[in-house]
């Protein structure tokens, strides 16, 4: 802090510029992160959804034995074909949809199906082609799976 002829101790205005330029700064860099825009929350939604997608298919390859997942209600539940021959839902593993996902269609072997059917991976690790339509806040996405069983987004 410089002094005056006076004795009176202060900033210059040009340090008082500098400071409120450096914390405009900072603001606009944390808000840009603090508030991404619809094409960010679009891509980190599919792909947290695509995410569950491969942990079911996982969970069949190797936990061997039939694993399904389902999207109604806006929420992801995961299903394991039980000793009984019936699904049993695994509720350690059910999430709630972030607000704006919307599933928009459900495609299996190229033939549209109710988007709330249960998309089955067997355990040996081959399956049936799918695509499955996300909106998100508007964005169309796809999650497609081959019979290989890769998982992956498309727009």
């Amino acid at each position: 802090m410089p002094t005056s002829g006076t004795g009176t101790r202060g900033f210059t205005l040009l340090e008082v510029l500098v400071v409120v330029a450096i914390a405009g700064f900072m603001v606009a860099i944390a808000a840009v992160n603090l508030f991404p825009g619809d094409e960010e929350v679009a891509k980190r939604e599919s792909g947290l959804l695509a995410l569950a997608l491969e942990d079911a298919r996982d969970q069949a390859w190797f936990g061997g034995r039939p694993t399904a997942v389902s999207i109604e209600d806006a929420r992801l539940r995961q299903w394991r074909l039980g000793a009984e021959r019936t699904w049993e839902p695994d509720t350690t593993r059910e999430k709630a949809l972030a607000a704006g996902v919307r599933i928009t269609s459900l495609y299996v072997d190229g033939q549209e199906l109710p988007t709330n059917t249960r998309l089955i991976f067997l355990p040996d690790g081959f399956g049936v082609p799918f695509r499955l339509g996300v909106d998100v806040r508007g964005l169309p996405r796809a999650i497609e799976g081959d019979a290989a069983g890769a998982v992956r987004i498309v727009q």
